[in-house]
């Protein structure tokens, strides 16, 4: 398994400290230290984006008996990055911090040489499999049941059908910017212009290494498929909700890329997610 591939990556991890921004501050650093880590974490207010460095914020939409913070990850890459990120969530899990349903995790993966070609290939596969994602998240990120999560799926369509019309009739990224009308969505195309990113900011908010790796594997192997046009079928009638439990089509056809990060420890743990929020 090797997480080596031409795509960037960041992260932006909400969660809740036992202290506030200056103390986990100190107290991930010392983490850092004592693992002969050659970076250490800064503090920043919620408007800097400096993204050579990792950066701890506080950020006042996450609520809870504690202080609502964010680490934010620079620009990250391949198996170093990957690595760096293990660290640092072992050290932030090291200071006591807890997660309720007021947190998110966001990836964003670079994508700054996409046309339109490959936005629509994403956005079509993401509309498809919309709700089968759904079946793997608490109910809290499903449908449009959290403001800062909203469908993507249904900006385009009731059907599958009249989803993937309306797709393919945007001739550019602003005119699916504009289809949407918001960052708050699972699929956030808005910090393409921004970051040269797609955002994707559909999954709960977590500190868990096993949860963050695996849906990480997912973002990444979505920009791949998209970046080689794999192709998405649907019926012109088929209803977004019957591919709700199809979460391992998805993955089935994400482990066919050459290279692909999804093995058969994603597809079991997936597997597992949705049988334990499902039943």
């Amino acid at each position: 398994m090797t997480f080596d591939n031409k795509r960037t990556f960041g992260v932006e991890i909400e969660f809740i400290g036992q202290n506030n921004q200056r103390t986990t501050n100190q107290e991930i650093n010392q983490y850092l230290e004592r693992q002969g880590a050659d970076f250490r974490m800064h503090t920043a207010y919620y408007s800097d984006s400096d993204a050579t460095i990792w950066r701890l914020k506080t950020d006042s939409s996450v609520n809870g008996s504690g202080f609502g913070l964010e680490v934010v990850s620079p620009v990250l890459q391949g198996d170093s990055g990957y690595r760096d990120l293990m660290l640092v969530l072992d050290a932030v899990n090291n200071t006591g911090a807890s997660i309720n349903r007021t947190c998110g995790l966001h990836v964003h993966v670079g994508v700054s040489d996409w046309g339109i070609k490959q936005f629509r290939n994403l956005y079509k596969r993401y509309a498809k499999f919309e709700t089968a994602i759904d079946s793997v998240m608490p109910s809290s990120r499903r449908l449009s049941n959290n403001d800062y999560c909203n469908s993507t799926v249904m900006a385009f369509g009731q059907t599958l059908g009249q989803a993937f019309e309306t797709i393919n009739s945007c001739r550019t990224a602003r005119a699916i910017s504009s289809q949407i009308g918001t960052r708050y969505t699972k699929l956030n195309i808005q910090s393409f212009w921004k970051h040269g990113t797609i955002e994707f900011r559909h999954h709960a908010g977590t500190t868990d290494k096993e949860k963050i790796s695996n849906w990480l594997k997912v973002c990444l192997s979505m920009v791949q498929a998209a970046d080689l046009n794999r192709a998405i079928k649907v019926n012109r009638f088929d209803n977004v909700s019957e591919f709700k439990d199809k979460i391992s089509l998805m993955l089935k056809g994400l482990s066919k890329l050459e290279g692909s990060l999804i093995e058969s420890s994603t597809k079991r743990f997936f597997t597992k997610r949705r049988k334990a929020l499902c039943n």
